[in-house]
């Protein structure tokens, strides 16, 4: 489905009223299904970041600046809610909140792993730019 900005705004400014609308629900109403719950939760972040990202371009845009700057900007910010939310998790395991038996553990581990591993990668290739052939520098 193809809108124009206009449409797009105007369904903004729709699913605007209804977040309002919903938010003054889930303060004064019992709460809903948790599964449900965290779905709505997740897909509120996930366009929040989205959203945000979109106002960053338009910022650069109108500051004359490079979409790369913007880019660079979302990563940095995204590594600093990353650290956020590991350091949370640090303090659920510590509690014993995520144990061995939790939902989703296996599939942390893996991306973390996953993550890990890449950022091993990328830091070899930057130490191996950085201190090539005859290069003096010491770790």
């Amino acid at each position: 489905m193809n809108t124009t900005p206009k449409d797009l705004s105007s369904e903004v400014r729709h699913f605007s009223a209804e977040l309002k609308r919903l938010e003054e629900r889930l303060k004064s109403e019992p709460p809903p299904d948790p599964a449900a719950l965290s779905e709505f939760r997740h897909r509120v972040d996930n366009v929040r970041l989205t959203a945000w990202s979109a106002s960053e371009l338009i910022y650069a845009q109108g500051a004359k600046k490079g979409p790369d700057s913007v880019l660079a900007f979302l990563t940095a910010e995204r590594l600093r809610r990353f650290e956020q939310l590991v350091k949370s998790l640090c303090g659920d395991i510590e509690r014993g909140l995520i144990t061995v038996r939790t939902e989703g553990i296996q599939a942390l581990f893996e991306s973390v792993n996953d993550l890990q591993q890449r950022l091993v990668s990328a830091i070899s290739r930057r130490t191996q730019g950085v201190q090539g052939p005859g290069s003096s520098r010491t770790n």
